[in-house]
This record gives structure tokens, sequence and C-alpha cells, in this order.
């Protein structure tokens, strides 16, 4: 069989988007399951890092249009990473690595629209989604302390726990895994809408997403998951009669309400998940995790706000192997990553970030509120820098939401 230039550059790209998706979603389970821990599994973590790199340069297509743009931005990091209040150049290196993997995947994908054939992946996805919920849920009904239960570097007595359950995981080497996956599985839902698929199936998995949310723990996966709920249904109503629109909306009432009522694992997971609300009104950490987050860019309270302190400071990965540095022990306790941004590279780095997340999500072709919403998700609420997960999971569903609007005939810039 002979096949065109386009069409084998395509191939070769599925091939590898497919070896990026697995290794994402896998490569936590072995971690944490078969190397136990042990230094070995610091190779794997390395893998994550540098996996947009090496998707970025052995994809087939074009780098001409963006490729000027990421290396002026390659070398003010290289300048941020050379900072001398840095605590060794190993972390700036790392710090580099990860600056730039979420726009390695994002601007390729955007230069080379035509040989991205997410109808092809489709069958892997939802293969992925049920082994993601059937473990979830086998997890959250096994004790705390069980193996299967263990995070990739502590034992299990260290996992966090959601009421009397331990947090589900997934197949990833921790929560902040199973719930970046969350995000992306939501898009791919959504594409399956905007691509006119069964309002069965859609509403189907879109309940099991929202129980995989619940099961996580995770508050943000919940409130994305409705969030993008409310998109997809929205794209599925507009395109049938208001009588159907009444049908469905009743039956997703019954069978919400149907399972609560008669599902004793449903209503256990949502008192659990509860308590954890509960409990962030009582600690006020929905201050701190919300408007705080700006708060922490506005009225920054470390040194060196202009330039920071180098690039890969706050990683815990080279914290771990190369230590951290005064300037950061002195700032204290720092976790959303637009406080940690600035950490590193100052507000410079902070506003370079958003000028090139904005030129992304512009050259998007989804509808404008849309790209509104991923820019205050993204530069606020999601570490598409520091989690590793993110760095793949974020910019791929941007580009499966694109590739999907663009095939639907709706896409609005």
């Amino acid at each position: 069989m002979h096949f065109s230039s386009i069409e084998r550059q395509q191939r070769w790209n599925t091939w590898l988007l497919i070896f990026v998706l697995l290794y994402t979603t896998l490569a936590g389970g072995v971690r944490k399951w078969v190397l136990l821990g042990r230094p070995e599994s610091n190779m794997l973590l390395l893998g994550h890092i540098i996996l947009p790199w090496a998707y970025y340069f052995l994809a087939a297509g074009s780098r001409k249009k963006y490729g000027p743009v990421l290396l002026i931005f390659s070398g003010l990091l290289l300048l941020m990473a050379a900072n001398p209040l840095n605590q060794t150049i190993y972390h700036g290196i790392f710090g580099i690595l990860l600056h730039l993997g979420f726009l390695l995947f994002g601007f390729h994908y955007l230069e080379n629209r035509q040989l991205y054939c997410w109808d092809r992946l489709m069958g892997l996805l939802m293969l992925v989604f049920a082994v993601e919920v059937i473990l979830g849920m086998v997890q959250y009904n096994l004790p705390r302390n069980h193996f299967i239960n263990r995070y990739a570097a502590e034992g299990a007595t260290s996992i966090a726990y959601v009421g009397e359950r331990a947090r589900v995981t997934g197949t990833f080497s921790y929560v902040a895994g199973f719930t970046s996956w969350l995000f992306f599985t939501n898009i791919w839902i959504w594409s399956l809408a905007l691509r006119r698929k069964s309002i069965q199936v859609i509403t189907i998995l879109t309940a099991l997403a929202i129980l995989a949310s619940l099961i996580s723990g995770a508050r943000a996966a919940l409130g994305f998951t409705f969030l993008f709920a409310v998109f997809l249904y929205y794209t599925v109503l507009g395109r049938i009669s208001p009588p159907r629109i009444i049908l469905v909306i009743l039956t997703g009432a019954l069978i919400g309400i149907s399972a609560f009522q008669n599902s004793p694992f449903v209503r256990e997971a949502w008192d659990n998940f509860y308590s954890r609300i509960e409990d962030g009104i009582r600690d006020q950490e929905f201050g701190r995790r919300t408007f705080g987050v700006l708060e922490e860019v506005i009225n920054y309270r470390g040194d060196y706000p202009i330039l920071g302190s180098g690039l890969g400071g706050t990683y815990q990965g080279a914290r771990s192997l190369w230590g951290e540095s005064y300037i950061l022990k002195r700032y204290g306790g720092y976790e959303e990553e637009p406080e940690r941004i600035v950490l590193e590279g100052g507000l410079v780095l902070f506003f370079l970030r958003t000028i090139l997340l904005i030129y992304m999500l512009a050259a998007l072709r989804i509808p404008k509120v849309y790209k509104f919403l991923f820019g205050i998700i993204i530069l606020f609420f999601t570490h598409s820098i520091f989690n590793v997960y993110n760095i793949v999971f974020v910019p791929l569903a941007l580009s499966l939401l694109d590739w999907a609007f663009r095939n639907s005939g709706k896409s609005s810039t």
C-alpha cells in the first residue's frame, strides 16, 4: 500500500501521540507499583520532562512560523536560568525544560493542524477512560493502606484522604496526575459532542467523569467537570428540538437523583467530597486557592520581584536533588503556579508567559468566550509548567478541541 507524503506524516504523528498518551498515563503506575519508588523511577520522571522536547523534534511537520518565537523565549529563559541567585545551574536547566514543555506541544500543533488526526485516537481514549474509571472505583473501595493505593515516592500510609477513603490516583503517581487526565477527558467528551456523537453515550461518559472527579477528592477537578459539562450540553442541545431538550434534562436529573438515592457508593463519594468543601471553608483554604492566587502576584511578598531568583528553583525534583536556595527558604511556603513563576523569573517572566499564552489561544479556532475562560484557568488555576502531566494533557486537550471545532463546522475566532 502506498501512502502520500502527508498521509505518512499523519500516521507518524498519530503513533507518536499514542506513545505520548500511554507514557503519560502508565509511567506513574510503573513507578509506584513496579519500581516501588526506587531511584530508577526517577528516570521515568525525567522522561515526563523531556517528552515534549522529544515530541517537538521527532514529530513530522514545519517549525518555521513559531520557531522564532520559541527561540527568542528560549534565549530569555537561558538568561534567567543563569541567574546568580539560583542554587545551581542544574535547577536552571530543569527550569528551561519545564517552562517550554507546554509551548512546544501547543505551537507544534498550531503550525501543523493538518497532520493531527484525532479521530484515529478515539478508540484508545475510550479504552483509557474505561481503565481509569474502573481502576478508580476499585481503589476507592479498597482500604486506605492497600498496596494499590500507594504513591510513587511515599508509602501507603502517606496517601491523601477524602473522608475515610484514599483519594483516587488511577494509574498516575499522584492525585495531580489523575486530575490532569480528568481535564483532558472532559475536553475529549466535549469533542465527541461537537462531532455529533450519541447523546446517550455523551451522557454516560459525563456521568462517569463526574463520578471520577468525586472520588479524586479534587474540588477544582469537579468544578471543571461541571463547567465543561455545561459547555458540551450547550453544544448538544443546540442541535435538537425543544421537546427533546426537556426530555434530556429530565432524564439526566432523574438518573442523578436515582444514583444518589440508590447507590451507597455514590452517596459516600459525595459525602466524603463535601467534607473536603467544608474543611476548605473552615480553614479559609478556598480564599487562598482562588482570589489568593491573584493576590500573591499583585502583592508579591518576596525579594527580587522583577527578575526572580532563578529558573527551576521551586521545582520539587530539583530541590530534592540539589537543594533549595536561601532566598526561597526565606520566602517560606509556595504552592500556586503564578507565585512560583514570579519567584523563579520575576514579573518579567509572568508577563512573557501571559503574552505567549494569549498568543497561542488567539490562534485556536474556537469561540472567543472559551479562549478567555481557558486563559484564566491555565494562567491561574492549572499547573501547566510544574505539573508534568498538565504539560502534556492541557495543550493536547486544546489541540483536540480546536480539531473538533474545525471539523464540526463551528469554528470561530
